[in-house]
């Protein structure tokens, strides 16, 4: 059985999830013909590091990620740091021969994604973004509904990803408040990835408009910071066919924890999805006739917040919706499953760069106040 070790560079929330996923794979995935080993774990404190390598059984922690670039026993990395340090951390992965699974956004800006993609083709390495919600059961389920056309032209569609976290202006800050964070980058990409994975094309034009609720918020340290990034995003997509959808992301809506609703309708149909109860799709069969009574006219359901006791509830925390971390699992899977068995994976580079072209029109939308085509 072939074994691919892991490297994660990050071990904030994200690499804790990364490595959730690697070591539940022999759980989910029994008769693989591979498996995960963790191997090498970098993080810039290097309690955090040492304290996963003791709990997690990583065969060392380091301070210094290119250790593990250089580690021949390390096959695939993970790359779940801070936006702006990506780009180069992906490149210097890629350069070194590594398989590499980065955490969305790509990077910050197209430029940037165009220099992974460079790097990228004469690597020999494969990558993938961890666009997770593309891998839950009914997410998976509606891609195939679309595609086998029971939709039907795509004629509206709607997405809001929204949050609460960002409301209180005494709450210090993260690094996703800041520039080279922002609500667009942070849950727009996934929205926005969703969509235009389901519909199964990018739109033709884009308008956005943008809110920066507070000029300033408090730091960690105890001093204030003025570069904010913006905390909602509104934006109006145009298909080529002319028909017109919405996505909204936001960290300022009250009463929401991880909340996700899609909603794409069609001539032919419809479908619908609730990230709060993520293991159903709603399918609207368009076709069925009207009859007295109703038919069989309507939605069908194709077949909470883990708020659990100390010490539990701490990670995953209660804003992910039971399933958050299976789709990630899922996620996971699929790539090693291109690395070890020499398949393409899904989302590529190149998917995640055509997202990254989107975001910047989306920025240049919103500063230019008017319509930009993409």
């Amino acid at each position: 059985m072939k074994t691919i070790g892991i490297g994660i560079i990050g071990w904030g929330f994200m690499g804790r999830t990364h490595a959730l996923a690697a070591r539940s794979l022999p759980l989910f995935y029994e008769g693989a013909n591979f498996r995960a080993k963790l191997v090498g774990v970098c993080s810039r404190t290097a309690e955090k590091a040492e304290r996963a390598r003791d709990d997690l059984g990583f065969e060392y922690a380091t301070g210094d990620y290119r250790l593990l670039l250089a580690d021949p026993r390390v096959d695939v990395v993970s790359v779940c740091t801070p936006n702006d340090q990506h780009e180069r951390m992906v490149i210097d992965a890629l350069n070194a021969g590594k398989n590499v699974y980065v955490d969305k956004p790509l990077t910050l800006d197209y430029p940037s994604a165009q220099r992974i993609l460079a790097a990228a083709a004469g690597a020999p390495g494969k990558a993938q973004l961890a666009l997770h919600n593309r891998f839950f059961t009914a997410t998976m389920r509606a891609k195939q509904l679309i595609g086998e056309g029971r939709l039907g032209e795509i004629l509206t569609f709607t997405c809001r990803y929204l949050h609460s976290g960002s409301i209180d202006p005494d709450k210090p800050m993260g690094w996703k408040q800041g520039k080279g964070g922002g609500v667009l980058l942070d849950l727009g990409s996934h929205a926005l990835d969703l969509v235009t994975w389901l519909i199964g094309e990018m739109p033709a034009e884009v308008l956005c408009a943008e809110n920066t609720l507070y000029p300033e918020r408090p730091t960690k340290e105890g001093g204030v910071c003025r570069e904010i990034a913006e905390d909602h995003a509104l934006m109006l997509l145009r298909l080529k066919n002319g028909a017109l959808g919405t996505v909204e992301a936001s960290k300022i809506t009250a009463g929401t924890t991880d909340v996700m609703f899609l909603e794409i309708t069609g001539a032919k149909g419809a479908i619908r999805w609730n990230l709060e109860n993520p293991g159903w799709l709603e399918f609207y069969d368009n076709t069925q006739p009207e009859t007295a009574l109703g038919g069989l006219r309507g939605y069908a359901r194709i077949e909470c917040v883990g708020r659990y006791p100390a010490p539990g509830g701490a990670f995953l925390p209660a804003k992910n919706a039971i399933g958050w971390e299976r789709a990630h699992m899922h996620c996971y899977y699929s790539f090693l499953d291109c690395v070890a068995n020499d398949k393409s994976p899904s989302p590529s580079l190149e998917e995640g760069a055509r997202l990254q072209k989107l975001m910047d029109c989306m920025t240049a939308s919103c500063e230019r106040r008017g319509w930009v085509s993409v």
